[in-house]
């Protein structure tokens, strides 16, 4: 009787009341859930604390701790408790200890992330405002391994800068390899074509002097590289400009071969020997010579290819870095051809003078000043005559303005004497210029009697000895030798009486002559150099020093002297518009 209402009274309660069931469970588990439950809360605190720097973080680490349960507010709790309370019962001190050790942990990690923070807006506010450069290439650079590949032998930069297929003169590059032009770099093109076939992985471009390794398409920027941008293009200061003048450079090409800059040879194309005398009698006058070397394209609007050519070509010929000792004139040749509709071309033979006028004149039109009418031209060789012109019972004076002065050679005597058979008819310079003594007259191509003289000197004189005539048959040509001082031409008794008293003694600089017969003959050039006192031969490619008494035996054409209180260039010539 008593065991049944005990044993019924334990099925009321397990009826009645879910708790006694839930009781005995609950009894089990707290030794299991401070063992499996404890690493993910530390796990929670943590990812918590880092949910300062991004969002998504906090969504991975709740999706990493509990994968299959529903999302409920106890977990943040038991994060917040945990966090607040680290002890744990049945552990004692030493889970207090470690929790201690990870909290410190959990707070020096929000300090370094609080830094990162800090640190990264100004990081990219400084790359915002400053234009970034790539690194990955640089990188790249250094480690490049086809630098190796580069054959210096074979550049040739003198020649017209277009594809060797496509005859196109976009974005064309140069094989540092073999040397061959090729336009554009992407896939599918002819840079990357000749990379793939040949093994050719340097590239460099012609107008920017980038370097390329093609087809990974990524730039190249070594020192070694320097030597062949400066072959391409050289960059000269205005202190590089002045000490030519003054300074005897030398240069040594790739072959081991030594020249001087200045002084170098140029290729004849066929027959453009009267090319190369005129662009060697340009390199000695120093204002043009120093306006070529420091000109700027872009502040020429819009931009002439001769004055482009030009420049450049004088660049090439003043470099010490030249890889060959000689340069070509092949593009500077093709623009003045194109200009003038072939007047002046590659394979005919033309006039050297008449080359000279017009480039002069080309350059003056390009580069005067708009407000002074003035150019380094007009600067350089702007020289005045007094004319006197009888006009049927009085005279007329006006003054006119000259770049070139023309002497007439003697005719030589038709019948000559049985024992002078062999003999070469000689003049002095000074009978020539009698023509400007202010007395002499002479007969205009107008048929009027006029007498000249010289009322402005030019800072460079030249002088155009006029050997050749030509008739209705065919071309003549004067050998008279005409005699000339190398210094201290004294122009004293050739000039007016109110620059009497000024500077009129000039030095030779310069000196174009013809050799052999008037159509088959070719021309040759006779260079002072200031810097050494030497002077020097150029006949096309061949450079070789002669004597000063050799120079006046020759049968000269054209001739250049420098005024002698011009020592030295002033700084302000060398700017093109001054």
């Amino acid at each position: 009787m008593v065991g049944r209402p005990k044993k019924s009274g334990g099925k009321r309660s397990k009826s009645s009341s879910p708790v006694p069931k839930s009781n005995p469970r609950a009894g089990r588990s707290p030794k299991l859930k401070p063992v499996k439950e404890t690493p993910p809360k530390v796990e929670e605190s943590t990812r918590t604390r880092s949910s300062r720097t991004s969002k998504r973080s906090l969504s991975s680490s709740k999706s990493s701790v509990s994968p299959s349960k529903s999302p409920s507010k106890s977990p943040p709790k038991r994060a917040k408790s945990s966090s607040k309370s680290p002890s744990r019962p049945k552990k004692g001190q030493k889970v207090n200890d470690e929790s201690v050790l990870s909290h410190n942990n959990d707070k020096n990690l929000d300090e370094t992330l609080t830094i990162a923070q800090c640190d990264e807006p100004l990081s990219s506010q400084n790359e915002s405002s400053v234009p970034q450069v790539p690194v990955p290439p640089k990188v790249k650079v250094l480690n490049c391994p086809y630098l190796g590949t580069i054959n210096r032998h074979l550049l040739d930069f003198d020649f017209e800068k277009v594809c060797s297929i496509t005859l196109s003169n976009v974005h064309v590059y140069a094989c540092l390899v073999c040397g061959k032009y090729f336009q554009g770099r992407g896939k599918n093109t002819y840079c990357y074509t000749h990379a793939l076939e040949e093994c050719h992985y340097l590239f460099m471009n012609l107008e920017d002097c980038r370097v390329y390794c093609i087809p990974e398409n990524y730039p190249v920027d070594d020192a070694s590289l320097d030597d062949i941008k400066h072959f391409l293009k050289p960059v000269y200061t205005k202190k590089d400009v002045q000490t030519l003048s003054t300074q005897v450079i030398y240069g040594k090409a790739l072959d081991g071969t030594d020249f001087i800059p200045g002084c170098i040879g140029l290729n004849n194309l066929k027959n453009t020997d009267y090319f190369n005398v005129i662009i060697q009698l340009i390199c000695v006058v120093e204002p043009l010579r120093n306006l070529f070397l420091v000109f700027d394209v872009n502040r020429v609007q819009p931009p002439d290819p001769v004055i482009i050519t030009l420049s450049q070509l004088i660049r090439k010929i003043f470099n010490v870095k030249n890889f060959k000792g000689i340069v070509s004139p092949h593009e500077f040749v093709q623009s003045v051809g194109i200009v003038t509709n072939g007047l002046y071309k590659i394979g005919v033979q033309s006039d050297p003078v008449s080359l000279l006028s017009w480039l002069l004149a080309r350059i003056h039109q390009k580069l005067h000043n708009r407000n002074t009418k003035e150019s380094v031209v007009t600067k350089t060789f702007g020289g005045e005559l007094l004319i006197k012109t009888l006009k049927k019972t009085r005279w007329e004076t006006e003054r006119q303005p000259f770049r070139m002065l023309s002497l007439t050679v003697p005719e030589a005597p038709i019948f000559k004497d049985s024992m002078d058979s062999n003999a070469i008819p000689q003049a002095q310079i000074f009978e020539l210029l009698s023509k400007y003594d202010g007395v002499t007259e002479t007969v205009n191509a107008n048929g009027d009697v006029c007498t000249y003289k010289l009322s402005k000197l030019p800072k460079y004189l030249i002088l155009i000895i006029k050997r050749f005539t030509k008739n209705n048959f065919f071309l003549e040509k004067n050998p008279t030798i005409v005699s000339f001082p190398m210094k201290n031409l004294d122009l004293k008794d050739y000039v007016t009486e109110e620059i009497k008293d000024s500077v009129t003694r000039y030095d030779l600089y310069c000196n174009i002559c013809h050799e052999g017969k008037p159509t088959g003959g070719i021309f040759k050039v006779h260079v002072y150099h200031a810097p050494s006192g030497n002077w020097f031969q150029m006949e096309d490619l061949l450079v070789t020093s002669i004597l000063p008494q050799q120079v006046a035996l020759t049968e000269s054409y054209v001739q250049v002297y420098k005024r002698q209180d011009l020592t030295t260039v002033p700084e302000e010539e060398v700017d093109m518009f001054s």
